[in-house]
């Protein structure tokens, strides 16, 4: 598997593979990332970064860094990575799936840890600021209910459950960056 940028040209692909997490995961389609909205107007998207994962042949030699050009396998992942701030916290958001026939497989775990990485790398445009403020940097990730394998991708990225309220059938995990 390899993770790459999100393109526009992605766009169809990630709305189907969320209304079918949407639908394995018992979740309402409104409460989910407007994809569709991004193709009308592209600016909607500028608060996210999102990362994909491919089912490239995994025998190939070019590795996490790089695609062959012309080789590219398909789409069955996503996280979309936004980051707000409020009075107590700043928190970077992690939303997304991967395909219920791809699950298992690490890809999650490999999408959280490339987004735990760019909030790191991010952060540090602020990271000042915050620990002035006494305000602390946190990786959020919204996970479905219904993934028994949710609890365990958590346990491996040290993230704890938060007893926040989120969307239906979703529950909110937390890390200090």
């Amino acid at each position: 598997m390899r993770i790459r940028n999100f393109r526009q040209s992605d766009i169809p692909i990630l709305i189907d593979l969320q209304q079918l997490a949407a639908e394995t995961d018992g979740l309402a389609l409104e409460d989910l990332i407007d994809f569709a909205a991004w193709s009308t107007y592209p600016e909607l998207g500028e608060a996210y970064t999102v990362f994909v994962i491919t089912d490239d042949d995994e025998t190939n030699e070019w590795g996490q860094a790089g695609t062959l050009e012309g080789i590219e396998g398909e789409i069955v992942g996503f996280t979309a990575l936004s980051m707000r701030r409020d009075v107590y916290a700043y928190h970077f958001l992690c939303q997304g799936t991967v395909h219920p026939q791809h699950r298992k497989r690490n890809a999650g775990r490999a999408l959280l840890i490339c987004a735990l990485n760019y909030a790191r790398m991010i952060s540090t445009e602020f990271e000042f600021e915050a620990e002035q403020l006494g305000q602390p940097l946190y990786l959020e990730a919204l996970l479905p209910l219904n993934d028994p394998a949710s609890v365990n991708l958590a346990i491996k990225c040290d993230m704890q459950p938060v007893d926040e309220p989120v969307m239906k059938g979703m529950r909110l995990y937390r890390r200090e960056l």
